[in-house]
């Protein structure tokens, strides 16, 4: 259970299940969220009994993006420009704070993290959405970079997850209008990797992160960050960070015994060792 119940959590099958829990807005992020899901984020990097991650949202959508009440100036939080509250040292650094500091931690976790995408998933919800490895989504998703409909430029990331997972003039397109996608042409502009039916999301993100947590979750770990590295990274760089990580995976109890299993023809048992 999370602080205040803003957010929810549990353990299936060595998968955690992150769901946002603020159904009455939509499961708008706020200051105080946005800071809890980043300490949670920032404790399941070290928890073994967690090989994989799933991100949902209760009610009726995923993320309808920031909270309208704090994005007009009107909380107690302050926001750089629209209100007169104090800001703290660090919000003057990075006045998007932990809302934006999520994004980083959905990747900086270490771990495979399998959106489970339904209505609403806009403005901040796009970018933790597109932070994901693998987006589902149900017949209900629609998705906007929402930020340009109230005057804002982008944020938390969408800039960089944008153009490298669909096209560049999609990418503009959607900053520069706002315009809403529905799970359709979300599916067709590769924003979405499975549209499933009205419900579905959750069961077959679940049934994907449940595969992920049987495998051999320090290999997984280690090739899902170094698909990170290689978007920064030249051919060379990649070669030898690859070969640092088959070296570090070649010294698990997983690798023993996948080899085995090979040879031996069966299945293996891999404990995520």
């Amino acid at each position: 259970m999370g602080a205040d119940s803003h957010y929810l959590f549990e353990i299936e099958d060595r998968v955690g299940v992150v769901t946002l829990n603020r159904p009455e807005r939509l499961n708008a992020i706020n200051w105080d969220l946005a800071q809890d899901l980043c300490d949670l984020f920032r404790d399941l990097r070290k928890r073994d009994e967690v090989a994989v991650i799933v991100l949902a949202g209760a009610g009726r959508g995923f993320c309808s993006g920031g909270d309208a009440e704090w994005l007009g100036g009107d909380s107690e939080r302050g926001i750089p420009g629209l209100s007169e509250a104090p800001l703290e040292r660090y919000q003057r650094k990075t006045p998007a704070g932990p809302v934006a500091e999520l994004t980083r931690w959905i990747v900086e976790v270490d771990k495979p993290v399998i959106a489970s995408l339904h209505g609403p998933v806009m403005g901040a919800g796009l970018a933790f959405a597109l932070a994901c490895d693998r987006r589902i989504g149900d017949e209900t998703t629609r998705m906007s970079a929402a930020m340009v409909r109230l005057g804002f430029a982008p944020d938390c990331g969408i800039t960089y997850f944008l153009p490298r997972i669909t096209s560049l003039s999609t990418a503009l397109m959607m900053v520069e209008t706002g315009r809403i996608l529905e799970a359709e042409e979300c599916h067709r502009h590769g924003l979405v990797d499975e549209l499933v039916p009205k419900g579905e999301s959750l069961p077959t993100a679940m049934a994907y992160a449940r595969e992920l947590a049987a495998g051999p979750s320090v290999a997984v770990d280690l090739a899902r960050r170094f698909i990170h590295k290689s978007l920064t990274s030249t051919l060379d760089e990649m070669l030898d960070y690859e070969a640092v990580a088959a070296t570090m995976s070649a010294h698990t109890a997983d690798a023993r015994e996948g080899t085995r299993a090979f040879i031996e023809k069966r299945k293996p048992e891999f404990k995520g060792q």
